[in-house]
């Protein structure tokens, strides 16, 4: 099941599938066999399905057997109680998803080979929800051997939002159960289980904000994932591997749609920051960004996105290859339509997945591109399959470790960004309270 916070439900229980691309048949595998690339697909843990993705073209172009997954989402796949960790062979609970992917990890470990793929080469991506998944999988024991290579867009469970503590997550989970009608601890399982999956789906999280409608999504402090990010990534306790770890420009601006004045932008900061809203907004006024959708979207951008992906690059980088990204196409094809973007969206959150798929995606349609941004595609694809591969993503792509190096993505041409620190205003977000 999926959600959009209460409103429409679609999906099913039945959700453990995934799909697998391969080369043209006319093609046959090198000797060990094909490149595996697994995609874990985004949205916000609440939306989604690897069916939303077309790979194909990733598959045949780049030479490498593709592969998405499904995982149970929402409350589904998330969802801590006192009761479930008590029950639990794991001693946890809150990361169903998590386990759901690793199942599938373990699935293609022993079942691709028979696909022309190759289960000691596997690649593991996603974008955003996807992206924070790849980083915690990092992390958890139960993935260790899985994946050698890992491409991270648009998410790094850095992002201390990205996930919170069992001990949080089952103070929510009896919460929730409570707004069920499940309050009894001695029954809470039973009247969950008895209770219409719909009626759950539904359920709204009480959490709002830059997180989105819903709040849910992994869990630290139990056996799937024993460490906080922050805290393994800081004393090297993650399986190091080569990465790219990459956002977009103007990540926020799909986030920023409803943001039609003054009022509304101070009113959304101060339900995203709470008591640290002032400051957010002296550092992000209005004026300075013409309009306060685009501060909103700054705002997002920054917080959520660009600072702690180059936070992922710092801590990552010392122990094997790191290569950094920020995509800046300014006009790509959109998802939404026009009328509900209120301006310009720049190169918004999820844009860059035509160009590395080179398929459509919602409403963008790699039929829009223009030659320009169809180069940038071809260039984007092959660097995702040359790294799948064991190489370099692309020759003039240096390590991040070399001076902090980060290519920009661009139709105009790719080269070196600058001042990506500065324009993202990483220094201010580090001295933020929680952030």
């Amino acid at each position: 099941f999926a959600n959009k916070g209460g409103g429409y439900v679609f999906g099913s229980e039945d959700c453990l599938y995934l799909n697998v691309y391969t080369p043209p048949k006319i093609e046959q595998p090198p000797a060990g066999g094909w490149p595996v690339m697994v995609f874990i697909p985004g949205g916000a843990f609440v939306l989604g399905a690897g069916d939303n993705y077309d790979l194909s073209r990733l598959a045949s172009g780049d030479h490498v057997v593709a592969v998405t997954v499904n995982y149970r989402l929402g409350p589904f796949g998330f969802y801590a109680h006192p009761a479930l960790t008590r029950e639990s062979p794991t001693g946890g609970s809150g990361n169903f998803g998590l386990l759901d992917q690793q199942a599938a990890l373990h699935w293609i470990h022993d079942n691709i080979g028979a696909f022309g793929g190759d289960a000691a080469r596997v690649t593991l991506f996603g974008e955003s929800a996807g992206a924070w998944s790849v980083c915690d999988q990092m992390i958890a024991p139960g993935a260790a051997g899985l994946f050698s290579r890992a491409i991270l867009e648009s998410g790094s469970c850095l992002d201390r939002r990205s996930s919170v503590s069992i001990a949080a997550a089952e103070d929510k989970g009896s919460d929730f159960a409570a707004s069920l009608g499940c309050g009894d601890p001695e029954s809470v399982l039973t009247c969950l289980r008895a209770a219409p999956t719909k009626r759950i789906a539904r359920a709204r999280s009480t959490r709002r904000g830059i997180e989105g409608p819903s709040s849910w999504g992994p869990v630290w402090g139990d056996a799937v994932l024993p460490l906080a990010p922050d805290v393994a990534f800081n004393t090297g306790r993650y399986a190091a591997m080569p990465l790219i770890i990459g956002s977009n420009h103007d990540e926020g601006r799909i986030f920023a749609t409803a943001i039609k004045g003054p009022a509304s932008y101070e009113k959304q900061v101060e339900a995203d920051f709470g008591d640290q809203a002032q400051r957010v907004l002296a550092q992000y006024p209005a004026s300075q960004y013409g309009e306060p959708r685009l501060a909103y979207a700054a705002i997002v951008t920054d917080a959520r996105f660009a600072c702690p992906s180059q936070a992922l690059r710092i801590e990552t980088a010392g122990k094997a290859p790191v290569y950094g990204y920020e995509f800046a196409d300014a006009n790509p094809p959109i998802t939404l339509p026009r009328f509900m973007t209120g301006g310009p969206m720049g190169a918004y959150h999820t844009s860059e997945l035509i160009y590395v798929f080179g398929t459509r995606w919602v409403l963008a349609d790699p039929k829009a591109f223009t030659t320009d941004q169809r180069a940038l595609s071809g260039r984007m694809m092959d660097a995702w399959g040359r790294f799948a591969r064991g190489d370099a993503p692309a020759p003039e792509w240096r390590p991040f470790s070399d001076g902090g190096y980060l290519l920009r993505l661009a139709p105009e041409g790719d080269g070196p960004t600058s001042q990506f620190l500065d324009r993202h205003n990483c220094a201010f977000w580090r001295s933020v309270p929680g952030w």
